[in-house]
C-alpha cells in the first residue's frame, strides 16, 4: 500500500490545487468506500447506499461554487463550464464501457448482451436514470443488480442537475439586489424536499431515479456554499460541527437499511451530514487521514464506474457470500478504479484541454455517437454477441413467454373461430394462456381476460394496483360477450398474495389466520359466483421454483460450475400452497367448480421441475415460459373432454 500512496501522491498533482479541500475530498473517499463495501457487503454496511447521498451534496456545492463564482466576476460561460464537466466524466465512462462491452461479447447470451449493449446508449447520452425507471423499478431488487451499468443512474441525475443549475443561477444573478439568490435557492430546495418525500410513498422508483426528486441534495450543497459567504462559522464550532457532521454520515450507513424510503426524511441524515462536514471547513480534523487516504477520494469516480461491473461478475459466478471473493472483488474495485484514474481520467482531461474548443467538440461528439451507434446496432441485433450457443439456448428462455395480453385493455385472442374457452387471472393466466390455446386447436379460439398483478378475487384491493378490484367486479359483465357454455378457465398466483397479505379486505388489522380465511373466502365466492352462470375450472397453483430458471442455469454454465435441472420437493410445493389447495377444493365441493392440477405433469412424485435436461420450463422463478406451458397441453384438454362428458 506504500508503494501505491507514493505513485498516488505524484499522480495528485495532476488534480489538486491550492483550493483543494481535504475535507472534501475525504468525503469523497467516504462515500465511495461505503458505496462499495454496501454493494459487496451489505449486511455489514446496510446504509452504504447514501454514499451516493453525499456524493450528491458534494457536486451541488462544486458546481453552485464554480459557477457562482463565475457569474461575480463576469466570466461565466455555459459553454467552457459544460466542456469542464465532458473532460472531467465522459473518457473514464466510455472506456468502461468500451471495455465491458469487448470483455463479454463471446461470453453473454443474445439476449443479455443486446440489454448490455441497448443500456451504453443511455449512460453515453446520460439518461439511463430515465431508462431504468421505466424498466427495471427497484433499485434495491436482485434483478436489478445483473445490469452491468445500473451504478450510471446517478451520473445521469447528476448530468441533468447540471443541465439545469446554470440556468436558475443565471436567471436570479440580475434580480440578486431584490431577491438574494441563496435564499431563493433554499426555497426551491425546501419545495423540492417535500415533492420528493410525498411522492417517494407512492411511486419509490421514481423519486429513486429521477433527477427533480434528487435536485434537493444537490441544492443543499448549493445552499452551504452561499451560507459560508454570508455566515463565517466561529473557528471554535467548526471541529464541533465537522464532527456532528462525520457522527450524521457514519450513523447512517450503519443504520440506515434498504427496507425504508428513499429517498424520504431520513435522507436528510447523509445530506445534513455532509453540509455540516462542508461547511465547517475545518482541515485539521482530517489532514491526519489524508497522507493515506487521499487517493480514494481523488479516484473515486473511477472506482464508483469500475466496482459495478466487478458486482455484477461477482453475482454471476455466485459468489456474492464467499468472504475470500467478496474481499478480492473490493481490492480489484479499487485497484482497477485507480488504474483508470491514472491511465484513462487524468490524461483523458489533460489530452482533451489541449485540443482546441472546435477540437474538443468535435472529438466528444465522435466519442459519444460512436458509443450511441454501437448501442443501436447491438440492440437492433446487427450486432450479436457469440457465447455458448448451449448457454445461449438456456438463457433465451427468459424471453420466451406470451406478449399478446394487452395490459390496457386486459384482451387476448389465440387462436381462431368461435371461442371455445376464456382464461382468466393474473400473468400466470398470461404464461399459460397458449397451453389453453394448443388444447384447444381445431376446436376454436381461446380468449384472455387478464390483468397481471391481480388475483381473480370477489372482494378485495391491492395498494399497489388500485384498479384489480374494479377489473374482477368487471369480470360478470364482460363474460356476458360470450355464450354461457364457454367455460372459464381460472389460473393465478393466488399464494403469493396471500404470504406478503397484498390484498387489503377492508378489516383494519386482522391476524394472519383471519386473514387466510377471508382470503379463501374471496377465492371460493368468485370462483362460485362465476360457475353459476357458466363452467369454471380452477387450476391449482404453479410451482415457484427457489430460483430464476434460465439465468441459474445459464449462468452456471457460464462460470464453469457444475450444472443439472432445478426442481423443488414436491412435500415444499403442497406445503407452501396448502391455504390455496383447500380454498379450491372447498370450492370444487361448495359449488362443482373443476380443479385442475398441474403437479399431475410439472412434478414427480419427489420434486417440481423447473427444468429437464436443462430446458428451462420457466422464464423466471414462477413464470411457465412458452416452451414449459406446453408441459401442461394434456392437462387443458380435460376442459373439452370433460365438457363432452
Amino acid at each position: 500500500m506504500a508503494n501505491i500512496n507514493l505513485s498516488l501522491e505524484e499522480a495528485s498533482s495532476l488534480s489538486v490545487d491550492r483550493d483543494f479541500r481535504q475535507d472534501i475530498n475525504l468525503l469523497r473517499g467516504i462515500a465511495i468506500l461505503s458505496v462499495v463495501f454496501y454493494h459487496f457487503t451489505a449486511t455489514l454496511l446496510p446504509g452504504g447506499f447514501a454514499g451516493v447521498d453525499v456524493f450528491f451534496v458534494i457536486s451541488g456545492f462544486l458546481m453552485t461554487k464554480i459557477i457562482a463564482t463565475g457569474l461575480e466576476r463576469n466570466s461565466f460561460n455555459l459553454l467552457p463550464f459544460y466542456a469542464a464537466r465532458c473532460k472531467r466524466i465522459i473518457p473514464a465512462l466510455l472506456a468502461m464501457c468500451l471495455i465491458v462491452a469487448v470483455t463479454t461479447f463471446f461470453w453473454l447470451p443474445t439476449n443479455e448482451y443486446q440489454k448490455l449493449g441497448n443500456y451504453i446508449g443511455y449512460a453515453a447520452l446520460f439518461i439511463s436514470n430515465l431508462k431504468l425507471n421505466k424498466e427495471s423499478g427497484d433499485y434495491f431488487a436482485l434483478d436489478s443488480h445483473e445490469n452491468w451499468f445500473l451504478h450510471t443512474w446517478s451520473l445521469s441525475v447528476e448530468w441533468q442537475f447540471y443541465l439545469v443549475l446554470p440556468f436558475i443561477m443565471m436567471a436570479l444573478y440580475p434580480l440578486r439586489k431584490k431577491l438574494n439568490t441563496g435564499l431563493c435557492l433554499a426555497v426551491l430546495t425546501i419545495a423540492a424536499f417535500i415533492v420528493s418525500i410525498t411522492h417517494t410513498p407512492t411511486n419509490a422508483a421514481t423519486s429513486f431515479y429521477l433527477m427533480p426528486y434528487r435536485a434537493w441534495e444537490m441544492l443543499c450543497g448549493g445552499l452551504v456554499w452561499y451560507a459560508a459567504q454570508r455566515f463565517v462559522m466561529p473557528f471554535m464550532l467548526r471541529p464541533v460541527a465537522a464532527l456532528a457532521g462525520y457522527a450524521l454520515i457514519l450513523f447512517s450507513l450503519f443504520f440506515i437499511t434498504a427496507e425504508q424510503a428513499w429517498p424520504g426524511p431520513l435522507t436528510l441524515l447523509p445530506v445534513m451530514g455532509a453540509m455540516l462536514v462542508i461547511y465547517s471547513d475545518y482541515q485539521p480534523l482530517v489532514s491526519l487521514f489524508d497522507r493515506n487516504f487521499r487517493w480514494a477520494g481523488l479516484s473515486s469516480y473511477s472506482v464508483y464506474l469500475w466496482h459495478w461491473p466487478v458486482a455484477v461478475f461477482l453475482l454471476y459466478c455466485g459468489k456474492q457470500h464467499n468472504g475470500l471473493w467478496v474481499m478480492s472483488a473490493i481490492a480489484l474495485s479499487f485497484a482497477a478504479g485507480w488504474l483508470s484514474w491514472v491511465l484513462i481520467e487524468q490524461p483523458g482531461k489533460n489530452y482533451l484541454s489541449q485540443r482546441s474548443t472546435r477540437a474538443f467538440w468535435l472529438i466528444l461528439f465522435a466519442c459519444v455517437g460512436v458509443a450511441w451507434l454501437f448501442s443501436y446496432l447491438v440492440k437492433n441485433q446487427i450486432v450479436v454477441s457469440q457465447p455458448d450457443p448451449l448457454v445461449n439456448k438456456i438463457a433465451l428462455e427468459a424471453t420466451n413467454k406470451n406478449y399478446a395480453a394487452n395490459p390496457k385493455t386486459h384482451l387476448s385472442t389465440y387462436g381462431t373461430g368461435q371461442p371455445v374457452a376464456i382464461i382468466v387471472g393474473d400473468s400466470h393466466a398470461e404464461a399459460t394462456a397458449t397451453a389453453l390455446a394448443e388444447a384447444a386447436k381445431d376446436k376454436g379460439s381461446v380468449i384472455g381476460i387478464t390483468s397481471s398483478g391481480c388475483p381473480t378475487l370477489a372482494r378485495g384491493e391491492l395498494g399497489e394496483h388500485n384498479r384489480c378490484g374494479a377489473f374482477n367486479r368487471s369480470l360478470p359483465s364482460r363474460l356476458k360477450d360470450y355464450p354461457p357454455d364457454v367455460p372459464v378457465v381460472i389460473v393465478n398466483r393466488l399464494t403469493h398474495y396471500a404470504e406478503k397479505r397484498l390484498v387489503n379486505f377492508g378489516t383494519g388489522s386482522q391476524n394472519q389466520q383471519d386473514y387466510l380465511r377471508q382470503y379463501s373466502d374471496a377465492i371460493v365466492d368468485m370462483a362460485c359466483s362465476l360457475n353459476s352462470t357458466r363452467p369454471v375450472y380452477l387450476v391449482n397453483p404453479i410451482p415457484e421454483m427457489a430460483q430464476n430458471v434460465p439465468r441459474t442455469l445459464s449462468h452456471r454454465l457460464m462460470t464453469g460450475r457444475t450444472t443439472h435441472d432445478l426442481s423443488i420437493p414436491t412435500a415444499t410445493y403442497t406445503k407452501q400452497n396448502a391455504v390455496i389447495l383447500q380454498a379450491q377444493a372447498r370450492a370444487a365441493k361448495q359449488c362443482g367448480v373443476q380443479v385442475l392440477d398441474p403437479t399431475a405433469w410439472l412434478c414427480t412424485v419427489s420434486r417440481c421441475m423447473g427444468s429437464k435436461n436443462l430446458q428451462p420450463w420457466y422464464f423466471d422463478d414462477n413464470h411457465l415460459s412458452e416452451t414449459g406451458n406446453k408441459v401442461l397441453v394434456p392437462m387443458f384438454r380435460q376442459v373439452f373432454t370433460r365438457q363432452r362428458d
